[in-house]
């Protein structure tokens, strides 16, 4: 613990910054008083009347200690025995109590920090009417100079006028160098032939102390300005600069504090600037304020109608100070739902001159997350929502030396700078959609029944056993398998954790019945083949429902039919009995196990391994060239046969005898006519596979069923074909890229989870990032579980998710998304339970101990009784992750699709857990 410090009251301002921190600037002042008012000679103290001074009295004691002498009425300071006089006047009237906090960072700071809460509950600072009409002001701002506030400016102005030429759409901008003490703009635009009339000093003088009305005055102002203009295509820019001659710096007698000083209010700076932007026939206005913690820029930074970029690099100086500025700002944000309702301004922060090898650095999501932490978190129970939008840019040398606009618009042009500008322009000038045109009742109408069909669809498709679905989605294992094995029949292991498509995969390659039909759909082709392998489904999931039955007894009497009519009928419960009376019966090795297993393949054929004793596998080949066939085997189901793979030595042995032995023994065959394809759950392979387990996994990895962000698009896609809605084509996968495919799909789910030009993360980003753990891997069946729930709480939540609001732009609204993760999670934890014992017994056991207050994010495993047994097991299964570059004990994290179904809390965490998450996907992600 640090040792009690003495007060610091050096004068009477620290007296005076005291009470203000105790009062809340003066919003919360003990009960009975009703100012305080402090100057260089006395401490004035107003209350109702004398019965109240015992309660002013013992404030005073409380902020002051005993450096407050009651008997004396004085306060000591710290310097000597100097002393500031306490007076008491009773016989007030009662003083409002709603102080009016103005936009400077010497009032501001007084105010109650709500940093470590997540909610906005009341404000002292009365927030001004948002605008309801054009212009959209825009303001750069920096803590520190030298950091490319300027540039990125200029970015945004280019990206704005290239946006408008684009989609042919005449704009106006007006940018304004509001920087008084070290103007960049203003030089800049010194290189200009046409120079302009007026600055931006003029204005705040005209404003101000305007000798006409100030309508009038604002017009003939904006005359002015307009003899400044530059024209490209049906843009127009005008440019205020600070000043017109750089003597007019040196004496500023009206400055944007003063505008807010006035009687006209708090936020008269931003009313003055709108009023002039209006006046101009602007769309937008761009400012750009001066650094570092002055009165020059406060009014604007602190305003919430204005979109703020705040540029900083990674340098700490520059990134404890934008951190100060973000705490400030956070205290008198406005709520999230009116930022969501785009009337105010969540601040938005671009991080500059990174480079490659820096953005590796550990120091770099350190200033990530103190950056995040440092403005209000979002009220929302999910990790993933921030209400800080933090955008990247990267160092450019040619950046560094730019003196005219001409020279700024040639550099920039290549740059990442001008990459974030003309993504921020997308959004602000988009294309309105011809189909909003049409009837709203009649759009909502259909959108609904599309949500049906998604919903009814993404029902069946769960759970792949269904067998359901006659279309094949090509995903990157597939295309391996048919690149691979063109030539010649594979042997693989097709390793996927539970939901990853095993199943589902099993049964579309059934339904081929021939490999080479196959072939031809990976290729889009019609090719006629001479020979036909036959695909033979050997060993099937228990709970393989009939119309996967149906495709799969089709596929193996196809394959028994060209064996000939001596083949007895193939019984895949007998193989499977035959398989478990081994295993409670025998005590084979690994060798006999490999023996057994081609033994049951050769009966498959109608070859009696009896008679065979040796070479059983070469006549077993023989035999199938004898006939002219080719056979590959399917297996699946396997965790039905080996129910106690953890805990029996038999299974281990005769499920490696299989993955690892015989695929092997069938490789060593020339001119194999015997091929198989395993479909294995991963966690089996911890419990057989003991030895080189990455290896092995290496050894397969083209056919692993795993989903990056690209499968997981495609895979919605695929949805949306087979469940006809929003016009997907399954024709159409194959030939969109992936930033197609987004696109496509902003008529599933819109662009973000709000409104497409709003600040909310982009939808595909979250859902993606939302749905994966820590160890990067999604599960197919949680994006179908995702968008089945969210589709069914539209069918029945219309009104309460807001679907006639939404169905203009999409037909899966925000709030159905954000709540169907719930149950995604919980379903998932269910499923974790069935396939890890031991992770049953964790949850079961263990975590009912602890009451969900107690369960948060970040956590120590002592918290939760984890021995290293258990966090290896939590660690793979992608449950938890431990975040190695901090030092306390609380640094293990829990992934969304987990965290709710496991109860925890995660929000005080959710600045650095969106850091890791970046880190484990790649920093396009959220």
């Amino acid at each position: 613990m640090n040792a009690p410090k003495s007060p610091k009251l050096l004068t009477w301002l620290d007296v005076k910054r005291t009470i203000g921190h105790k009062t809340n600037y003066g919003t919360k002042l003990p009960e009975g008083v009703v100012k305080i008012r402090c100057y260089s000679d006395a401490l004035e103290i107003y209350i109702l009347s004398e019965e109240n001074r015992e309660n002013a009295e013992d404030a005073l004691k409380e902020w002051f200690k005993d450096w407050y002498q009651e008997e004396l009425s004085v306060i000591y300071f710290t310097l000597g025995d100097a002393t500031l006089s306490v007076e008491f006047f009773s016989g007030e009237e009662v003083y409002k109590t709603d102080v009016d906090v103005r936009p400077f960072w010497e009032e501001i700071a007084y105010l109650d920090s709500e940093s470590e809460i997540e909610t906005v509950i009341v404000k002292p600072v009365k927030l001004p009417e948002a605008y309801i009409e054009k212009p959209t002001l825009v303001a750069f701002y920096s803590f520190k100079g030298g950091v490319g506030r300027t540039l990125n400016l200029a970015a945004h102005l280019f990206a704005l006028q290239d946006r408008a030429k684009e989609i042919d759409r005449s704009t106006t901008v007006l940018v304004i160098d509001a920087d008084l003490e070290a103007p960049g703009f203003t030089y800049w635009n010194a290189f200009e032939k046409q120079q302009p009339a007026v600055s931006f000093i003029d204005f705040l003088e005209v404003y101000h102390y305007s000798p006409l009305e100030r309508e009038q005055a604002l017009s003939l102002f904006a005359r002015e300005v307009k003899k400044s203009s530059k024209y490209e295509g049906k843009s127009t820019v005008y440019f205020l600069p600070a000043c017109l001659e750089d003597e007019e710096l040196l004496d500023t007698p009206i400055l944007p504090e003063h505008l807010v000083r006035s009687p006209d209010g708090a936020w008269e700076c931003g009313n003055a600037i709108h009023s002039l932007g209006k006046a101009v026939g602007a769309d937008y206005v761009l400012i750009d304020l001066r650094a570092g913690l002055s009165e020059i820029s406060s009014p604007i930074i602190f305003d919430p109608r204005i979109q703020r970029f705040l540029v900083t690099t990674i340098n700490g100086q520059s990134v404890r100070g934008t951190s100060l500025v973000l705490e400030q700002i956070a205290r008198v944000a406005p709520s999230e739902v009116s930022v969501n309702d785009q009337r105010y301004y969540d601040p938005s922060l671009i991080i500059s001159m990174l480079t490659p090898e820096l953005r590796l650095l550990p120091a770099v999501d350190d200033a990530l997350v103190q950056l995040q932490s440092a403005y209000l978190q979002s009220e929302e129970d999910n990790l993933y929502a921030t209400r800080l939008d933090i955008k990247e840019t990267y160092f450019s040398q040619e950046l560094l030396y730019i003196n005219n606009w001409e020279d700024a618009r040639l550099k920039l042009s290549p740059t990442s700078v001008m990459n974030v500008a003309k993504e921020w322009a997308k959004e602000e000038l988009f294309i309105t959609n011809d189909q909003e045109l049409q009837s709203k009742s009649t759009k909502e109408h259909q959108g609904i029944v599309e949500v049906r069909r998604l919903r009814d669809l993404c029902q069946e498709y769960e759970y792949a056993e269904q067998g359901r679905g006659e279309d094949l989605l090509v995903t990157e294992p597939l295309k391996n398998l048919a690149t691979n094995f063109r030539d010649e029949l594979p042997h693989v292991v097709s390793i996927g954790a539970k939901g990853a498509g095993k199943t589902f995969n099993y049964i579309q390659l059934s339904r081929f019945k021939y490999w080479e039909s196959f072939l031809n759909r990976i290729d889009n082709t019609i090719q006629e083949s001479q020979i036909k392998t036959h695909i033979f489904p050997f060993l099937e999931s228990s709970n393989i429902k009939d119309n996967a039955k149906i495709v799969i007894n089709e596929a193996r009497n196809e394959a028994i039919s060209a064996l000939g009519d001596t083949i007895p009928e193939f019984l895949p419960s007998e193989y499977v009995d035959r398989i478990k009376r081994a295993i409670a019966a025998e005590n084979w090795s690994e060798p006999e196990w490999t023996e057994f297993w081609i033994g049951q393949i050769a009966k498959a054929i109608g070859v009696n391994p009896e008679t065979h004793t040796h070479n059983i596998l070469s006549i077993i080949n023989r035999d199938l060239k004898d006939r002219g066939l080719r056979i590959i085997f399917l297996f699946d189901g396997l965790e039905d046969i080996f129910p106690n793979i953890a805990s029996s030595n038999q299974e281990k042995i005769a499920l490696k005898a299989l993955i690892d032995d015989l695929p092997k023994r069938l490789s060593e065959i020339r001119q194999s006519n015997i091929g198989i394809i395993i479909f294995l759950r991963r966690d089996f392979l911890r419990y057989t596979i003991t030895q080189n387990l990455k290896q092995f996994e290496n050894l397969y990895l083209s056919y692993d069923l795993s989903w990056d962000q690209n499968s997981f698009l495609r895979l919605v896609f695929w949805i949306c074909s087979q469940s006809q809605v929003i016009d997907a084509s399954l024709a159409e996968i194959s030939s969109l890229n992936e930033q197609n495919i987004i696109e496509r799909l902003e008529k599933l789910w819109g662009k973000r989870l709000g409104s497409d030009n709003s600040k909310e993360a982009y939808t595909a980003s979250w859902i993606f990032a939302a749905l994966t753990d820590f160890n990067g891997r999604l599960q197919a069946r949680d994006i179908v579980r995702l968008l089945y729930h969210a589709a069914d709480i539209t069918v029945e939540r219309t009104k309460e998710v807001q679907f006639e609001k939404w169905s203009t732009s999409r037909i899966l609204p925000p709030q159905a998304i954000r709540r169907a993760l719930k149950s995604c999670s919980e379903k998932k934890v269910e499923e974790a339970k069935e396939e890890y014992p031991s992770f049953k017994t964790w949850v079961e056991e263990i975590l009912p101990k602890y009451p969900p207050s107690e369960r948060k994010i970040p956590f120590g495993v002592e918290q939760f009784e984890m021995d290293q047994p258990t966090v290896r097991m939590l660690e793979e299964m992608g449950v938890i992750y431990e975040d190695k570059e901090k030092d306390s004990q609380a640094r293990f994290y829990m992934p969304e699709i987990f965290r709710e179904g496991l109860g925890f809390s995660g929000t005080g965490a959710r600045p650095r857990i969106l850091v890791l998450k970046r880190k484990v996907l790649g920093k396009g992600i959220l």
